[in-house]
């Protein structure tokens, strides 16, 4: 905090006094005499630059490994899908996927026929339970880290003690855990483009649909770990805060399901925000239309951007006004 000034206490001489500083080897002042000092005050401004290096020292050191995992794991599988998708033929999976029922072909949330195709096919990895749960878990371990981690593992004490800002604990924090998001759907995307440029398919498959989907990857990440953050900024306990996002994460999933299903539920896609992550739907168009696309990824991301900055605000907010409880 650039206000905040700690004070140190130095030896001054007095005008016309003899010097109390001693000389080398605990000798007397050549000059003699008592050694008559006082002391003033001398002020040492804090950095804020040295403590916010350090609080994202600190919030990229915890998150490291996790992010890691969660890159590795995002890009292997979507090379691993473009292999699959290699090795079914595309007349068999289009008869079969004719014979589903209404129902279950909605959940694709593209028309069967674009479905059928290659990049279709390999479009479906934005939607994967894997791809899914791998964003979920970076968004909500590191969302709920901000503020109840910290609180729950007794280290917020000592933080808030230091001379630095609650909104800048908050920030970086957010910041990180953003920027893994865009790091995470930068690892899907280029999964993807190396199984394009390695794996042999039945037809030339163009690289860019894919990037509206890795960016509506990306909304999706950063909304649910603006909400993680939320309920963090709210509770003391880190895993009462997971399992209240999760819980949240699992009941908008189980009601855009049934919002795609179930005809005359229809209008249950507009209360959950996987409304707005349609990755398969963006390949889709990207393929018709370039410009339609990223006019609707604009749309999309609008939404679920949006939102998580608002929740990200909020946060900051009630953190910022709270009293912290004292550690157990």
């Amino acid at each position: 905090m650039s206000g905040t000034v700690a004070s140190r206490t130095l030896p001054v001489d007095r005008p016309g006094a003899a010097s109390a500083r001693p000389a080398r080897g605990g000798q007397p002042s050549p000059t003699g005499g008592p050694a008559n000092q006082s002391t003033v005050e001398r002020p040492i401004h804090f950095s804020p630059r040295l403590l916010n290096a350090a609080l994202w020292r600190k919030a990229w050191i915890e998150a490291r490994l996790l992010l890691v995992c969660c890159m590795l794991l995002m890009f292997a599988f979507q090379w691993i899908f473009v292999w699959i998708t290699s090795m079914v033929k595309l007349g068999a999976l289009a008869s079969f996927v004719k014979t589903l029922p209404p129902g279950l072909q909605s959940l694709s949330g593209v028309p069967v026929n674009e479905l059928a195709t290659v990049a279709g096919r390999i479009g479906l990895a934005y939607v994967d339970p894997i791809v899914l749960v791998t964003s979920a878990v970076w968004a909500i371990a590191r969302g709920s880290d901000v503020v109840s981690g910290e609180i729950n593992r007794g280290s917020m004490e000592l933080l808030v003690s230091q001379p630095v800002r609650r909104l800048s604990i908050f920030l970086t924090q957010s910041l990180v855990t953003s920027i893994g998001a865009a790091l995470i759907a930068m690892s899907a995307l280029s999964g993807t483009l190396c199984g394009l440029s390695l794996v042999t398919l039945e037809e030339p498959v163009a690289a860019m649909p894919f990037v509206p989907a890795a960016f509506n990857l990306f909304g999706m990440t950063v909304f649910l770990g603006g909400v993680a953050a939320l309920a963090s900024a709210c509770d003391r306990y880190r895993w009462r805060t997971i399992g209240l996002v999760g819980g949240f994460y699992v009941i908008q999933l189980m009601v855009n399901v049934m919002g795609r299903t179930v005809k005359r539920l229809n209008w249950l896609e507009y209360t959950t925000f996987f409304g707005a992550y349609e990755p398969q739907g963006l390949i889709a168009e990207y393929l018709r239309e370039p410009d339609a696309a990223w006019q609707l990824l604009a749309q999309y991301n609008a939404v679920l951007l949006g939102l998580g900055l608002v929740a990200y605000v909020a946060g900051a907010v009630i953190f910022c006004r709270r009293d912290l409880p004292a550690p157990l």
